[in-house]
């Protein structure tokens, strides 16, 4: 078996999954307000090994989304635990950005590129954009919200038939040409588990003294 606990804490959405070979055997979520990941995380990941009746020491790998996220609170307690089980169990972390794991939430679209957004309590907000293969083709920007209207404008200037989705978007409700989802779409542990599976399969390992939550 190949089984990675996967662990998602860049929104309020505390997300924990394990997964074997891709794919997923057991979820656990809950959308948290305020997020209070501190008092829930250490409890799903032990209600997700119970459930899937597994041994912690089976445990291949150790995903966690680095962000970027709506709050470096919440990335931080996850980031602290997975690197706390990864030492404990001498097994190697693997991390995915949360704007490819939403992206990977999305199916049946079809626009040419997807726009993920997580917008940010100190009104900054993160997106790429990604083609229709899900393959991202800029980096991660961070902006000011009051910045949106120009960044999209600017980008639909030359391209064509996008389709923006993300977390915390209704300061986007303004832009009434642009196609998204006009409420809280937030990344999950789900859709982490083949992702994180080809992190492994191809031994792309952090380290894990060194990884620090995308903030």
């Amino acid at each position: 078996m190949s089984l990675i606990l996967n662990l998602e804490t860049s929104t309020n959405n505390c997300s924990v999954s394990i997964a074997n070979k891709g794919k997923c055997l057991i979820m656990i979520e809950e959308y948290l307000d305020p997020p209070i990941h501190s008092d829930k995380l250490h409890l799903f990941i032990q209600y997700a090994i119970d459930i899937s009746k597994i041994c912690i020491s089976q445990l291949k790998s150790i995903c966690i989304s680095k962000g970027p996220g709506s709050s470096y609170t919440s990335l931080r307690i996850g980031m602290s635990a997975a690197k706390g089980l990864c030492n404990s169990l001498d097994i190697p972390l693997l991390s995915l950005d949360s704007l490819t794991i939403m992206c990977h939430k999305i199916n049946n679209i079809k626009s040419e590129f997807l726009i993920p957004i997580i917008c940010t309590k100190s009104n900054y907000f993160y997106t790429s954009i990604f083609n229709k293969f899900k393959k991202r083709i800029t980096p991660i920007y961070k902006k000011k919200n009051d910045c949106m209207i120009n960044f999209f404008k600017d980008f639909m200037k030359n391209k064509h038939q996008a389709y923006y989705f993300g977390y915390n978007i209704n300061s986007l409700s303004v832009i009434n040409s642009l196609h998204y989802i006009p409420y809280i779409f937030f990344p999950s542990s789900m859709e982490m588990s083949i992702l994180s599976y080809i992190q492994f399969c191809n031994n792309k390992f952090e380290n894990i003294t060194k990884l620090i939550p995308y903030y």
